[in-house]
């Protein structure tokens, strides 16, 4: 076993990146059979497809931006646009494979992040102040709320799906 292999993660860690990944492609095959059109349609009180991309795209930008200090991948007018629940002209928003483009950087940055990552990381806390909500102050716990957020958008995402009569995959 070479020393980066030792250090690499923990099976703590390795469990989070498990179901951090399990949740960023559920929300990818949920997206799979969309296009542009109707990746901005919702029946009330549905949103449509592409805020929740750009949701999930801020909320994991904003934890890295948090727990990295990196500069954030979104701009400031994007995460207005996102971040939010208020109704909004989804025509505005970019194409859906630049949606779904972000997400997946977002996610990639976390996600090397998280690979380095062991138990004892779990316990720090950021450096920076988190807006809003000081559960995202400690690492693991911001991981965690990170992967459920992702989880709980998933069945919105289904739902919003059987609504624009698509089949759930699964």
């Amino acid at each position: 076993m070479t020393i980066a292999t030792a250090t690499r993660s923990t099976s703590l860690t390795d469990h989070l990146l498990h179901h951090y990944d399990l949740a960023h492609e559920m929300v990818l095959q949920l997206a799979e059979d969309f296009d542009d059109e109707t990746a901005r349609l919702a029946p009330a009180p549905h949103k449509p497809l592409v805020w929740f991309l750009g949701h999930l795209t801020c909320a994991t930008d904003y934890f890295s931006t948090l727990h990295q200090g990196t500069e954030s991948l979104v701009t400031e007018e994007f995460s207005l646009f996102f971040a939010g629940n208020d109704n909004q002209d989804w025509s505005l928003s970019p194409s859906l494979d630049e949606m779904v483009a972000k997400y997946k950087a977002v996610h990639a940055r976390m996600r090397d992040f998280v690979e380095t990552l062991t138990d004892a990381d779990l316990d720090r806390e950021s450096p920076l102040e988190p807006v809003g909500d000081d559960r995202l102050k400690n690492l693991g716990k911001a991981l965690s709320i990170i992967q459920m957020h992702d989880a709980y958008h998933c069945g919105q995402i289904g739902c919003l799906r059987v609504a624009l009569g698509k089949h759930v995959p699964f």
